[in-house]
């Protein structure tokens, strides 16, 4: 895992080049496309990538929107790992439920799925922890990534502060310093149920 100031790094140049419009919608035939994006660990790789797959001005776009998520995803995955006591790393690294094992109150040991995403301009600020975890498990997307397992959610409202690097140090030091009051059992209309953990990140 790369370290945590290097990714912020990262995603900070790809955001120099686009703004918080993706342009086209987000299909599993489009993630196929732009599935490169794995693979690169900068801006100049997205472009040869996108110039070898030939791909039109709003699918790089799109790409670049990928993979400043993913790199955001990352760097707050490191600083997760940097901070936290008793984390762990799943055996499989490339399970799309887990990206991490915590230590919980209640539970013990569970694993979680890291969901980095801004506030959803469908509901207030004002919304409990809860209901906006209630709110993320009922509307994410029904293409590959669905899923209703334990989910560990932060949540940054202006969606711009998800990438800076101290900000984020200091929202995780609230999640360690009282982690039991961002823990919430959520319930599913099919019957099942789902740990979750939500941080709201904000100025």
């Amino acid at each position: 895992m790369e370290l945590a100031e290097s990714l912020f790094g990262e995603i900070a140049l790809a955001g120099q080049q686009i703004d918080n419009s993706w342009l086209i919608k987000q299909t599993d035939a489009l993630d196929r496309r732009t599935a490169f994006i794995y693979n690169c660990r900068t801006i100049i790789e997205i472009d040869t990538q996108s110039k070898q797959g030939v791909l039109s001005s709003d699918e790089k776009i799109y790409a670049l929107h990928r993979w400043r998520n993913f790199k955001r995803h990352e760097a707050w995955l490191s600083l997760l790992f940097e901070q936290i006591s008793g984390i762990m790393r799943p055996e499989n690294s490339y399970d799309k439920k887990r990206d991490l094992i915590l230590p919980t109150p209640n539970y013990g040991l569970l694993a979680f799925d890291l969901k980095v995403t801004r506030q959803p301009r469908a509901l207030g600020a004002e919304v409990s922890d809860k209901k906006l975890a209630e709110w993320f498990y009922s509307n994410q997307s029904r293409q590959g990534r669905f899923h209703l397992a334990n989910r560990f959610f932060v949540v940054g409202n202006p969606e711009s502060l998800l990438y800076e690097v101290d900000a984020a140090r200091a929202t995780i030091a609230k999640f360690v310093s009282n982690n039991n009051a961002f823990v919430h059992d959520i319930s599913h209309s099919n019957g099942t149920k789902s740990v979750a953990i939500l941080l709201k990140h904000s100025n």
